[in-house]
């Protein structure tokens, strides 16, 4: 901190109960802008500005709108000697005056560079606060309402940390003429009255830096906020949900092969609650083009419920051709026995022993075409045995080794993004 920027502060706390003594302060006031210009720079130059913030309180972050809503008390510090009036009245330890005051002297014209709005609270005047020490020290603060950038990245939503920015310049002045610089404690913020209902304050950090215009080189003053989201609402309102309706999806394992439109039913209804679920949750963020930490667990919630309904399928696949290779079978058998059964010769005499003969032919080929039909039943068992363990290994398979999949995604998931 400059040795004037201490000693004009000083003044402030020195009892005045010894001097009896004070000159009129419209008199004093005429007496120090009496031969004052403002468009005159202070000495030396360029004039060195100290700059602190203090946030008070934070409205709101919006993802859609990308900024955020605060209000923030700053100050400027600079010296003016041309404004000292110790040798005037040695025991007034200052003069404090509103935003007029503020239009009559030399200003380096610190401002909010990046918000998109900027507005000095009125209540109900303007609330602005201009001090003026005794060695010349001024000291000039605003508390404002400001609605400022934030650089959104929702790669790790709902698990994100979003950066927020405060840039100050003077607005007026180039390097060359003034030289603005932080406080020693340039950042305050008040977080046990900050509450937001999805964010909390992370680290705060303040830097300066040179930018560079067509008109010439501004220092800029940047104070950097972290908010970090609280995803515990998304935990419950998204997360749990979508596991209640993958895991609904595996009890169609344990229902019998037979009854296919009630395993259907309940994968395609697990599916429907879960992109109702999804759009929900993306009506309050910007349609971007990347992918979310959210879009990653979604898609393979999806996946899960959609490879349940894949082995569904393919066991209905099996019953089918099953199916159709049991008509075929029965259609086949049915056909050489009805030619056999209705086969007759011409030229076979017809006597009696013909007939008797025939008789006994016909006996026979009853009995045989009962014994195909039931050679014929037993082939079909058998391929339905054979399907039926087909899908009952398949079904014993799935139910065990789809949890321990979404177990294992679980695990790399929330490892990965908490620990990020």
């Amino acid at each position: 901190m400059p040795p004037w920027l201490l000693f004009g502060l000083l003044p402030v706390f020195v009892s005045t109960s010894s001097c009896h003594h004070h000159i009129d302060p419209q008199e004093l006031i005429r007496l120090i802008i009496a031969n004052y210009s403002r468009s005159q720079l202070p000495e030396p130059r360029p004039v060195p500005v100290q700059v602190e913030v203090t946030v008070q309180d934070v409205a709101e972050l919006s993802v859609l709108s990308n900024s955020f809503t605060a209000d923030i008390w700053f100050s400027a510090v600079w010296n003016d000697r041309r404004l000292a009036f110790a040798h005037l009245d040695r025991c007034r330890a200052n003069l404090s005056f509103d935003d007029a005051f503020e239009k009559l002297i030399w200003s380096p014209n610190v401002c909010l560079v990046n918000t998109k709005t900027s507005i000095v609270h009125s209540s109900p005047r303007a609330n602005v606060l201009l001090m003026l020490m005794p060695n010349g020290t001024v000291f000039l603060n605003y508390r404002v309402r400001v609605q400022a950038p934030c650089d959104m990245d929702l790669t790790d939503f709902p698990m994100d940390v979003q950066k927020c920015f405060l840039q100050f310049e003077s607005y007026s002045y180039n390097t060359a003429t003034v030289t603005i610089d932080w406080m020693t404690h340039a950042v305050t913020v008040s977080r046990k009255s900050i509450h937001l209902p999805d964010f909390v304050i992370g680290k705060i950090n303040h830097f300066r830096h040179t930018e560079i215009y067509k008109a010439g080189e501004w220092y800029r003053l940047t104070v950097e906020m972290e908010f970090r989201r609280r995803y515990g609402f998304y935990v419950l309102q998204m997360y749990v949900p979508t596991c209640v309706a993958v895991s609904i999806s595996w009890l169609s394992f344990s229902i019998d092969l037979n009854a296919l439109p009630a395993r259907i039913v309940l994968g395609v209804n697990s599916l429907m609650a879960l992109t109702f679920q999804f759009g929900n949750i993306m009506k309050a963020l910007p349609p971007v083009s990347y992918v979310k930490a959210i879009d990653i667990w979604m898609f393979t919630c999806v996946a899960f419920i959609f490879a349940s309904l894949l082995e569904l399928a393919i066991i209905a696949y099996q019953d089918k051709k099953l199916q159709m290779r049991s008509i075929k079978l029965h259609t086949t058998v049915s056909a050489l026995f009805m030619l056999a059964h209705n086969y007759h010769d011409p030229q076979t005499d017809e006597s009696p022993e013909c007939k008797v003969r025939r008789r006994k032919q016909v006996t026979f080929e009853e009995n045989e075409a009962e014994s195909h039909n039931a050679f014929r039943e037993s082939l079909v068992e058998a391929e339905e045995l054979k399907v039926f363990e087909f899908g009952s290994t398949v079904d014993k398979y799935s139910f065990a080794c789809f949890p321990l999949g979404f177990l294992l995604f679980n695990l790399c998931y929330w490892t990965f993004y908490l620990t990020k």
